[in-house]
Order: C-alpha cells, then structure tokens, then sequence
C-alpha cells in the first residue's frame, strides 16, 4: 500500500508520498494552508493511502481531512 507521512521538519510541513516500491518524493510547505493545499491534492485518492502522521499534526491533519473544507 502507498503511504503519506505528515509531519514537521525544522519549521516545515512535510508530506512524503511513498509508493509500495519504498520510494519517496517529499513536498515542503512554510505554511498550514499550504498543507492543506498540499493535502487537497490527495483528495480523489486520500483512501488508496495509508496515513502516518505525526503526534503534533495528528489532530490538525485529522480534523482537515474529516471536514467539508477538503477538497
């Protein structure tokens, strides 16, 4: 299965896109608007996806996701 791990690096936003070849892309965002643009991407796809998301982004991630906002 294809994972995206969320999580905070050095004052980023990171979301790293890993295929089940165990490769992975990664996209850095300064801002939470841009991970959730980030995230809207993943939209059409968010349930081929396993989530791995850090204890910090845990609750914004999951609230993002689960509300009407996500696009």
């Amino acid at each position: 299965m294809r994972t995206l791990r969320i999580n905070k690096q050095e004052n980023e936003f990171v979301i790293e896109h890993v295929n089940s070849f165990g490769h992975g892309t990664k996209r850095f965002f300064i801002t939470e608007n841009g991970l959730k643009e980030g995230l809207d991407a993943y939209a059409p796809v968010i349930g081929e996806y396993e989530l791995e998301v850090s204890e910090e982004l845990w609750g914004f991630v999951l609230n993002y996701v689960g509300s009407s906002n996500f696009q």
